[in-house]
C-alpha cells in the first residue's frame, strides 16, 4: 500500500467520523479540520477555510488563561497526551477534547458532551 494511498484513505475517515478532529502544527496553528470540526467553527461564527494557517489563540482568544491553553500547552511542548473538557460558553455546549502530540505538532479530537453533563448535574 502506498503512502500517498494510506494519507487519502485516513482522510475519507476521519471526514465521516462525529467526532470534530483538528490537525495544529508545532505553533498551534491549524493545518486541516474535518467536517464535523468545520461546522462547530460555523456554528461559532467562524469561517472554517479562513482559520487555516492561523494560531488557536488568535482564532480564539476566548481560550487564553482556560484549561484549553493549558493542556494544549502542555501537550505541545511535553509531547504528552492529554484529555478535558471544557464549557465554550459562545455556543452554551460542553466538549471532551483530547489531544495526541508528536513533534510536527498534535490531533484534538473532541466531542459535544453537553447532555452527558446536564445528567449528571441533575443527578
Amino acid at each position: 500500500m502506498s503512502e500517498d494511498f494510506e494519507k487519502d484513505d485516513l482522510m475519507a475517515i476521519l471526514e465521516g467520523v462525529s467526532d470534530g478532529v483538528i490537525k495544529l502544527d508545532q505553533n498551534a496553528n491549524y493545518v486541516a479540520l474535518n467536517r464535523a470540526a468545520a461546522e462547530v467553527f460555523r456554528q461559532l461564527g467562524r469561517d472554517p477555510s479562513q482559520v487555516i494557517g492561523r494560531c488557536v489563540w488568535e482564532v480564539f482568544p476566548e481560550a487564553r488563561g482556560t484549561v484549553v491553553e493549558d493542556e494544549l500547552r502542555k501537550a505541545l511542548n511535553e509531547l504528552i497526551s492529554t484529555q478535558y473538557d471544557f464549557f465554550l460558553a459562545p455556543a452554551e455546549r460542553w466538549y471532551e477534547t483530547s489531544v495526541y502530540p508528536s513533534k510536527q505538532g498534535a490531533i484534538l479530537v473532541f466531542r459535544d458532551i453537553t447532555a452527558k453533563k446536564s445528567k449528571s448535574e441533575s443527578s
